[in-house]
């Protein structure tokens, strides 16, 4: 898992070409007028999901992990709480769905704030949860890019 800035974002080009090609989307777009929706990059490599959303109580928010893909995860708009934890730490509560590249699970975690020009990313190895308020309920919008890894 990877937390930062996005005026900090080249100091990651040597994760991978797809990291490149993903940072260099949410470079070149304006990030606050994009309409919501998904947007390929690079086929089915590399793909944003544009998102507007209010953020969710954490109990109404799950663990979830993916297999195929990470997810860079950045706040446009709006704070957020997040959570992480190994993937080793957590008790599965479902099958894996291949379909949408996702399981559920439950477990603890730690938690952190995520608020506007910050970015998230976890791999196939991190549990994450997302979308849980600070506080009060808040507008939010954020573009998850899926990068197969």
């Amino acid at each position: 898992m990877i937390i930062d800035n996005i005026n900090n974002c080249r100091v990651y080009n040597d994760i991978g070409k797809r990291f490149v090609q993903a940072f260099e989307f949410l470079e070149k777009i304006d990030c606050k007028t994009i309409p919501p929706g998904k947007y390929e990059i690079n086929g089915s490599k590399v793909f944003a999901l544009v998102q507007d959303y209010y953020t969710l109580s954490e109990d109404k928010v799950a663990w979830e992990s993916h297999r195929k893909y990470a997810d860079l995860q950045y706040l446009v708009k709006g704070i957020e709480i997040m959570g992480y934890s190994n993937i080793e730490n957590m008790e599965p509560i479902g099958e894996y769905i291949e379909q949408d590249d996702y399981m559920l699970f439950k477990g603890k975690g730690i938690y952190f704030p995520v608020t506007e020009k910050y970015f998230a990313i976890f791999f196939p190895h991190d549990c994450h949860r997302v979308r849980i308020k600070a506080g009060e309920s808040s507008k939010i919008r954020k573009i998850v890019v899926k990068i197969l890894y």
